[in-house]
């Protein structure tokens, strides 16, 4: 796979699709969907081959044929996802906080505890409505009693692959390597009379972008020591150091090839049960169940190998909705709702070489083919003791 590095030359526009209001907040911007970075890595390779969606709209340029929309829709792509880089030059890929982990304040110690969850059988005075018998619930694995905390929402990926491996981190390690919150910018505009092309009286509204230039910038302590910005993997071969639009309004972006080393994780050794983490939302017609799996005996086989599982257990947050502008139609997509990234799903292995599970990492885990080519569902797979 090939990396490339997005540093945001200006503030990048996600919207979250709410209505515009008068005052922006952080419901105003979400995070980039998998789709975004899709769409411009293959309007990049359309460029690269002097293509465009309609040829009236970009000079001399050829009008895509059908097929080649096909081809284009071939191309996979997984991102993007968010990374530090310091001033050494040094990048650090920050996934999305893993949802079986948990900051709990400690009543006895007043400090902030990173607790775990894990699938654990009920006692014999407790049960649950679950809609399937076999679910196992997810509980706390730690005597702490405290209330929850917030921290960090985006983890080093060399601090969540050692908590998917059962590794023990620490509250203050994980802040201080990950992040909480990204720097946004708000900006303020005003309504304009068609007619007039005036100022409309009382017309104000705000809007948010995702500010990485400001990252860099000075503050009162200094120099920041680090700046954010986006990566995205595809086989493709982009053009290097080019500018591209990323996020509405057209808001330019500096693309560099990177090493794919960053995304190298150990080998690990499975038994009889694997955990699935979701890197970026993923896309289930049955909602929070993977399709691939029977509704009544959650079995089926797992994407991208041979292996036969059967689901335990299951941590999800709440769901995203998914939508966007469809540059071919000229039309708004229909909104889906989507697992959020940071799910973690619990697998028996019922049958199988479990040798395969290397080449199930860092493939996407959604329904449709389609889905998994514009990265919806990245998922990384670790080891776990099943009960």
């Amino acid at each position: 796979m090939n990396s490339y590095f997005l540093d945001a030359l200006a503030p990048l526009v996600f919207r979250s699709g709410k209505p515009f209001g008068a005052q922006s907040d952080t419901d105003d911007i979400q995070f980039p969907l998998p789709s975004a970075a899709a769409g411009l890595v293959r309007t990049q390779i359309m460029g690269q081959s002097g293509c465009n969606w309609d040829s009236k709209t970009q000079g001399n340029r050829a009008k895509l044929s059908d097929a080649q929309v096909d081809e284009l829709r071939q191309i996979a792509v997984q991102g993007a996802f968010l990374a530090k880089q310091d001033i050494s030059d040094d990048l650090r890929i920050l996934l999305p906080k893993p949802a079986n982990a948990l900051y709990l304040k400690n009543k006895e110690t007043d400090k902030t505890e990173l607790v775990r969850l894990a699938p654990q059988a009920f006692g014999s005075d407790t049960a649950a409505d679950f809609p399937q018998a076999d679910l196992l619930s997810v509980q706390i694995q730690s005597p702490i009693k405290g209330k929850p905390q917030s921290g960090a929402t985006y983890w080093d990926l060399a601090d969540l692959l050692a908590w998917q491996n059962g590794g023990k981190l620490v509250f203050e390690d994980i802040n201080k390597r990950g992040a909480q919150s990204l720097p946004i910018e708000t900006r303020t505009h005003v309504g304009i009379n068609r007619e007039t092309l005036a100022a409309e009286d009382g017309r104000l509204f705000q809007t948010a972008a995702y500010d990485f230039a400001e990252s860099a910038r000075k503050h009162h302590q200094g120099w920041e020591s680090h700046r954010y910005g986006f990566v995205i993997r595809t086989a493709a071969d982009l053009q290097d150091n080019s500018v591209v639009r990323f996020g509405g309004e057209g808001r330019l972006s500096r693309l560099n090839k990177i090493s794919d080393d960053v995304f190298k994780q150990p080998e690990y050794a499975y038994t009889n049960g694997l955990m699935l983490t979701l890197l970026t939302p993923a896309l289930f017609e049955k909602g929070w169940l993977p399709g691939w799996l029977d509704s009544q005996t959650l079995t089926g086989k797992l994407p991208h190998t041979n292996l036969q599982v059967k689901l335990r257990a299951a941590a999800i947050d709440r769901w995203l909705p998914v939508s966007g502008w469809d540059l071919q139609q000229h039309a708004p997509k229909a909104m889906r709702k989507a697992v959020s990234a940071g799910a973690v799903y619990w697998f028996e292995i019922q049958s199988g070489n479990p040798a395969e599970l290397t080449q199930a990492q860092w493939q996407a885990f959604s329904d449709s083919e389609q889905d998994r080519r514009d990265g919806f569902g990245i998922g990384l797979i670790g080891p776990w003791q099943s009960i």
